[in-house]
C-alpha cells in the first residue's frame, strides 16, 4: 500500500510540474513556471523556486504554454491562443494551420486597454472685506479633460462677480452696493490625432462681461496642431487653423464679427510630483481688417494640498485691440483658489 501510495505521490509531482510553462534557454537551461508577459523584447516566467525572472527572448530557443496566452502582434492583431513550441523562428500555435514569426510577435498578455477617464479640478475663489473697504467677491473656476488613443477632448469654465460698498458719504449711492465684476466664459477643443504627433483641432469659446460691455463674445475655429514635446514632465502644443469670431455688446454699439486667423499654443510643466504649471494662449487676428486682434492668455501655478485639494494662483489678461467705446482694451485678473481635484 505504501509503495502505491509513494508512485502516486511521484506521479501527481511529475504531472503537475508537466503542466508548467516552459522556457528553454539557449546555452540549455529549462525554466518552468508561469509565463506572464512579454514587452519589449524580453520574457516573464513565474518560477515557484525564483519568482520573476526576466529572459531576453534573443536567448530563448523554446517555449510552451499549458493554457491559451494572449498574443499581440507587432501590427497589433490579438490572438488567444496556446504556445506549443518555436521552430525555425516561428511559434507554433494551437488549432492555426501557421505560425507566428517571433519577430513578428509585439507582446504575450499585454495589459488590459484601459477606457479613458475624465480628469480635472473645480476651484472656488473669494473675497470678504468690512471696514473702510466694504467688498464682497466669489468665483468659480473649472476644468477638465479626457484623453484616449485617437482624440483629446478639453473644457474650462470661469466665473466671477464682485461688488463694493460705496463708501462716498457724499454720493446719492452711499452705502449701496456697486457691480465691479460679473464676468463667465468658458471654452471646448477637440483633438483628433492623425498619427503620434500632428492632430486635427475644434474649438469654442464663449464670455460675457458685464463691465467690458460685452453681451457675448463668441470664437469657433478649426486647425492643425503638432505635438512639440510630450513626455512624463512636458507637453508642449502648437496650433493654427482658421477661426470666426463675433462680439455683441450690451449696449447700443454695433456688433462685430469677422473671418480670422487661429494661433495657439499650450505649455504644460510638471515642476513635481504636485506642482505643475500651465501657460496657454489663443490669438484672433483678423483677416479682413488688420486692426482687430483679440488675444486670451492664461497662466497658472497649481499645487496639491492632500490627495484630492489643489491650491492655485492664475493670472488671465483678456486683450481685445478693439473694444466697445470707452472700454480699455486689456482686461487683467490674478486669481488665487483652493479646491478639488477628480
Amino acid at each position: 500500500m505504501r509503495t502505491l501510495q509513494l508512485v502516486a505521490a511521484l506521479a501527481f509531482a511529475a504531472s503537475a510540474a508537466m503542466a508548467q510553462d516552459r522556457l528553454t534557454l539557449t546555452n540549455g537551461d529549462v525554466l518552468t513556471g508561469t509565463i506572464k508577459a512579454m514587452a519589449d523584447g524580453k520574457v516573464t516566467i513565474n518560477s515557484p523556486v525564483l519568482g520573476d525572472v526576466v529572459v531576453p527572448m534573443a536567448d530563448v530557443a523554446d517555449m510552451t504554454t499549458q493554457a491559451m496566452v494572449r498574443l499581440r502582434t507587432a501590427g497589433g492583431d490579438l490572438l488567444n491562443r496556446r504556445i506549443l513550441g518555436i521552430e525555425g523562428g516561428n511559434l507554433r500555435l494551437e488549432g492555426d494551420t501557421t505560425s507566428l514569426a517571433v519577430a513578428n510577435l509585439g507582446m504575450i498578455n499585454p495589459p488590459e486597454k484601459q477606457e479613458p477617464q475624465w480628469g480635472g479640478s473645480l476651484r472656488i475663489t473669494g473675497v470678504f472685506a468690512n471696514g473702510n473697504t466694504d467688498r464682497r467677491a466669489a468665483g468659480l473656476l473649472f476644468d477638465a479633460s479626457r484623453r484616449s488613443e485617437i482624440d483629446r477632448i478639453t473644457i474650462d469654465a470661469s466665473w466671477d462677480y464682485s461688488e463694493d460698498k460705496d463708501g462716498d458719504p457724499t454720493s446719492a449711492t452711499f452705502r449701496d452696493w456697486r457691480l465691479n465684476q460679473r464676468r463667465v466664459g468658458g471654452g471646448i477643443k477637440y483633438d483628433y490625432y492623425l498619427g503620434e504627433r500632428w492632430y486635427v483641432t475644434a474649438n469654442a469659446r464663449a464670455l460675457g462681461d458685464t463691465l467690458a460691455d460685452l453681451q457675448l463674445r463668441f470664437t469657433s475655429g478649426l486647425g492643425l496642431g503638432y505635438t512639440v514635446i510630450d513626455d512624463e514632465t512636458t507637453l508642449f502644443l502648437l496650433e493654427v487653423g482658421l477661426a470666426y469670431l463675433n462680439e455683441n455688446y450690451r449696449s447700443a454699439a454695433p456688433s462685430v464679427d469677422y473671418l480670422s486667423a487661429r494661433v495657439a499654443y499650450r505649455l504644460e510643466h510638471q515642476f513635481t510630483s504636485d506642482t505643475k504649471l500651465v501657460h496657454r494662449v489663443e490669438a484672433y487676428p483678423s483677416l479682413e481688417r488688420s486692426d482687430d486682434i483679440y488675444l486670451q492668455a492664461v497662466t497658472e501655478l497649481a499645487t496639491s494640498l492632500t490627495e484630492s485639494m489643489v491650491a492655485s494662483v492664475s493670472w488671465i489678461l483678456d486683450y481685445d485691440n478693439t473694444p466697445a467705446p470707452g472700454r480699455e482694451r486689456a482686461d487683467n485678473r490674478v486669481l488665487v483658489g483652493v479646491g478639488w481635484t477628480f
